[in-house]
């Protein structure tokens, strides 16, 4: 990368501790991943960043309760988290930025005690998750798998360590040996300080010794000597050296992990073609696609954007991204990220770090859609276990009133600078670059998606006084056979209410996210969870959406 920049399915819970029976999970010859009774599971995931920097924990927990957030990325519909942490967070040093008036139970905590908390909170709640190797001194990523102050040695010690402590947790998947191999990271160039494949093989038998029922994800680089076709790439996102040099990683333990962003993280010379976007997935297959349909297993580590609040065509870029995905068959997915202070991206949740932003949700719910009608299994951590209520889980996120509290030292995001919303102190900052290079055009202009919608009147009672809900939903994304829409609830009556709605819609609801629902014939009826079911005179809630077939 040349130019550099300053950024900063209903699931079963299980109750799982750190030395609970371990999950085994594989890849099949078809590049499809297994869990141990060999049912495809299906990974819905986003990214939630922290433990990688100076704060040694997650983030927004100045301000919001850690478990609550857990039950709401999982009433959302993710089954997977991505954890990046970097190795001051393994030595468990003191935390910082945590409200613990929010978050008494972290109290005299160390940053490795938060960790294992928040795996096996995790994993209880029946979710799969992904550690990631993020950062060697918890301030930037590197280019390489280690630096003057953090060696190879160290590096394979650390994912060792991490192998050994969370091997026994049921939803621990693996492990994302390294975050974004760049600039003079190479693959095959026969170059024993910089060639990645040869590192990612090294690490990954260590840890295999150690884990040896884990995946291992493995990123690509950026730009390359040789065996590259297109020499626009994003750090880690460079599969295409493995044409020439396969990883002697055992292909039942190998899954590719690339990483690929839009306009709203860099302009790259191809989002100015004049066929963009019908140009991007000849460069896709290319730079990563190929390698599914060689039967890897493909899982998209990072991609994201801010959808609309920054650059007019990143809305347009992950519109087509998605349709090449599910496409291409590539639905696993880990999104960038969870949280709002990712300054190029921006995140699920609003800055007010409780508001879901419904238009990416909607996004992310047609390749959910997929995964959940191609895998029965898909929302299992453990299928062998008792199945227990997403209702209890969902319980667990009560509303509560936490102070923002005060943050004494500077913080810095994997990929940005800190929100707005972080209002007490992050300022942010991490090197990112992206390499520039000449597009291939592809024929055929540009296709342009329109957005239908629908209302119907909603009522709804509350003990808390009389009050009026009005319910309407606007389609986000069209694809004839179903469509994904957002919820907009508006109280019109003069007092808080907690509310219950119900609407007509078009077809059979598929799922709903940030409620509980049944339908009846065309009508589906909803209500508000613990964290958003109250809802105050006047104000607008469009934290709810849907996906539905026709």
């Amino acid at each position: 990368m040349q130019v550099r920049r300053i950024l900063s399915a209903l699931l079963c819970t299980t109750a799982l501790t750190l030395s609970a029976a371990a999950q085994a999970y594989s890849v099949n010859d078809s590049g499809r991943l297994l869990n141990a009774q060999g049912q495809e599971i299906r990974l819905n995931g986003v990214n939630w960043f922290g433990f990688e920097t100076t704060n040694y924990t997650l983030h927004g927990l100045w301000t919001i309760n850690w478990k609550d957030s857990i039950a709401q990325i999982k009433a959302s519909g993710f089954n997977a988290v991505r954890l990046p942490f970097c190795p001051n967070t393994l030595r468990g040093v003191a935390p910082n930025s945590i409200n613990y008036s929010a978050n008494p139970d972290l109290s005299g905590l160390n940053s490795l005690q938060l960790l294992d908390k928040v795996v096996k909170q995790l994993s209880a709640e029946g979710m799969y998750v992904l550690l990631d190797h993020h950062r060697p001194d918890c301030n930037a990523i590197s280019e390489l798998w280690y630096t003057d102050s953090y060696t190879e040695a160290q590096w394979i010690a650390d994912l060792k360590f991490v192998a050994d402590r969370y091997k026994s947790v049921a939803g621990v998947i693996g492990l994302d040996l390294k975050n974004e191999p760049h600039g003079a990271a190479s693959w095959g160039n026969s170059k024993a300080t910089t060639d990645w494949n040869k590192a990612a093989e090294r690490a990954a038998k260590a840890v295999l010794a150690v884990a040896p029922d884990w995946l291992m994800f493995v990123e690509g680089i950026s730009a390359n000597d040789g065996c590259s076709d297109y020499r626009a790439y994003w750090w880690g996102g460079n599969i295409t050296p493995l044409k020439c040099y396969p990883l002697d990683i055992p292909r039942n333990r190998l899954v590719l992990s690339p990483h690929v962003y839009g306009p709203d993280v860099y302009m790259q010379p191809y989002f100015s073609d004049s066929a963009f976007p019908n140009n991007m997935p000849a460069i896709w297959d290319a730079q990563f696609g190929f390698a599914a349909s060689l039967n890897y297993a493909v899982v998209p580590g990072e991609f994201g954007g801010k959808y609309g609040q920054g650059q007019a065509k990143d809305k347009i870029w992950q519109d087509k991204l998605v349709d090449y995905l599910i496409e291409r068959r590539i639905t696993n997915f880990f999104y960038w990220s969870w949280n709002p202070n990712s300054g190029d991206t921006g995140g699920i949740l609003q800055d007010d770090w409780k508001t879901v932003r419904s238009d990416k949700l909607a996004l992310l719910k047609r390749l959910m859609v997929v995964n959940a009608s191609t895998s029965s299994a898909s929302s299992s951590v453990a299928s062998s276990s008792a199945a227990s209520s997403s209702a209890a889980s969902s319980a667990a996120a009560s509303s509560r009133a936490a102070s923002s509290s005060s943050v004494s030292s500077a913080a810095s995001s994997s990929r940005a600078a800190s929100s707005a919303a972080a209002s007490s102190a992050m300022a942010a900052s991490s090197s990112r670059a992206s390499s520039s290079a000449t597009s291939s055009a592809a024929s055929s202009a540009a296709r342009s998606s329109a957005a239908s919608s629908a209302a119907s009147s909603a009522s709804s009672s509350s003990a808390a006084g009389a009050g009026s809900v009005s319910a309407s939903y606007t389609v986000n994304n069209d694809w004839g056979s179903g469509y994904c829409a957002t919820v907009r609830l508006t109280n019109t009556g003069s007092s808080s209410v907690t509310w219950s709605a119900a609407m007509n819609v078009e077809g059979k609801l598929s799922q709903m996210w940030n409620a509980t629902w049944s339908q009846s014939g065309s009508t589906v009826s909803f209500k508000g969870m613990a964290w958003n079911g109250s809802l105050a005179a006047g104000a607008v809630n469009t934290s709810i959406g849907f996906c539905a077939n026709r």
